[in-house]
């Protein structure tokens, strides 16, 4: 299902995500659209929810419910955002929750954490 062997090899070769393996990413972010369902769309005419946060990386999940319905963009959004900086570090949007669209998620979200290298501390308990 991965492309990447870096996602595959995340839990053991990388000891900042061994507490949160590539299904475990999947899972949160599932479960962050199934509480962004529930929330309510701000003033920008969007919602967002934090997915997880790994040391100093924060991931978020957005929906994004353009003003003009001509714009062809993805209603929905995850980011990694530089916790420190507050700067986005990748981001990655798309239609809908299918097997190909979560597995790019965490693909992105492995690469852009391998990345941060030491930056990244351990996943509090």
């Amino acid at each position: 299902m991965f492309t990447k062997p870096i996602v595959e090899q995340a839990c053991v070769d990388y000891p900042l995500l061994s507490d949160l393996c590539a299904d475990e990413i999947e899972r949160r972010i599932v479960q962050a659209y199934l509480q962004l369902v529930f929330r309510t769309v701000d003033t920008n005419n969007s919602r967002t929810i934090a997915v997880l946060r790994l040391g100093s990386v924060e991931v978020y999940l957005s929906e994004m419910r353009p003003v003009r319905t001509s714009l062809d963009l993805p209603p929905f959004w995850i980011e990694v955002m530089s916790g420190p900086t507050d700067m986005s570090i990748d981001s990655l949007g798309f239609n809908d929750f299918g097997e190909d669209e979560l597995a790019a998620a965490v693909e992105m979200i492995v690469s852009a954490a391998h990345d941060a290298g030491p930056r990244i501390g351990p996943l509090p308990h």
